[in-house]
């Protein structure tokens, strides 16, 4: 192989958002045997370089799940929503009271706008139950003292929305949400409906998605997709796992990820399974 796609939330990072240490050290070595690094995820670049530690080799990046594209620093691709689709969100999202974060290709985020701040604390203060995870707590956190996320709706372009991302406490309640979404948000309106956790749903364009990302990336890099090995552990790895020329799924991956998979790490992303995985295959 001669490039690794690396997801990272519940593969790259564990369930509390953190970057192992020892990982660094694995990806550095690998990097040095001429291995590419792409990072594969449904964060922003900016949001990847506050989780990735700047010590980490990285050739390529297909952030918010292919919207945009990156070699390195170079922009190679960009795929935003239309007016008339951040418009009809915004509606629904406020009909049903829904709390939403807002990526943007050149601002990153996460943005809310402040009109919506009020029924917002209804889906971030409700009780937690176990099911939701601790980078979630960790991100609700940050959100309820953010000065920074609650915007005014023309703090930012609305030509430059490339993910809305919704969460909630109450699982149910997203439950709810996830299927009016699969529903009402349909690829012939131009939408692509993912859920990485009980309690989140997100969505972005449809056609979009971290396979077309790779696409772009690995002819501009001059390989090709089989040349990649994928590794991730929910649905928006799927794509990604349908292309790479070899698809390893996290042990604490969801079903659907692992049965598509060539094979499963033996620890989870809280015991550095991606660490050990690649220690134990390339090093």
């Amino acid at each position: 192989m001669k490039a690794l796609a690396l997801d990272l939330d519940g593969t790259v990072l564990n369930h509390a958002g953190e970057f192992p240490p020892q990982l660094v050290t694995t990806l550095q070595q690998l990097h040095d045997t001429g291995i590419k690094i792409i990072i594969a995820t449904g964060r922003s670049k900016q949001m990847i370089h506050q989780k990735v530690p700047a010590e980490v080799p990285i050739d390529g990046y297909v952030a918010a799940s292919g919207m945009t594209v990156y070699s390195k620093d170079a922009l190679l691709s960009s795929t935003a929503f239309s007016k008339e689709q951040i418009h009809f969100v915004l509606d629904q999202v406020r009909q049903h009271k829904i709390y939403y974060e807002i990526t943007t290709a050149n601002q990153g985020g996460p943005y809310t706008y402040k009109k919506d701040m009020e029924y917002s604390m209804e889906d971030l203060t409700a009780t937690a139950d176990p099911t939701v995870l601790d980078y979630e707590q960790i991100g609700t956190e940050r959100t309820l003292k953010s000065d920074f996320q609650w915007i005014d709706e023309d703090d930012i372009s609305l030509d430059d929305i490339i993910k809305f991302y919704f969460f909630s406490n109450n699982k149910e309640k997203m439950d709810n949400w996830h299927q009016y979404l699969i529903k009402h948000f349909t690829t012939s309106k131009g939408f692509q409906v993912y859920q990485t956790s009980n309690h989140n749903s997100e969505i972005m364009v449809y056609g979009t998605n971290k396979a077309t990302g790779l696409e772009i990336l690995t002819k501009e890099m001059n390989i090709s997709l089989e040349d990649i090995h994928a590794f991730g552990d929910s649905m928006n790895d799927i794509s990604m796992f349908e292309v790479a020329g070899k698809s390893t799924a996290l042990k604490n991956g969801h079903d659907s990820i692992k049965a598509l998979a060539d094979d499963i790490t033996e620890f989870t992303c809280d015991e550095n399974g991606l660490h050990h995985y690649l220690q134990k295959h390339y090093l």
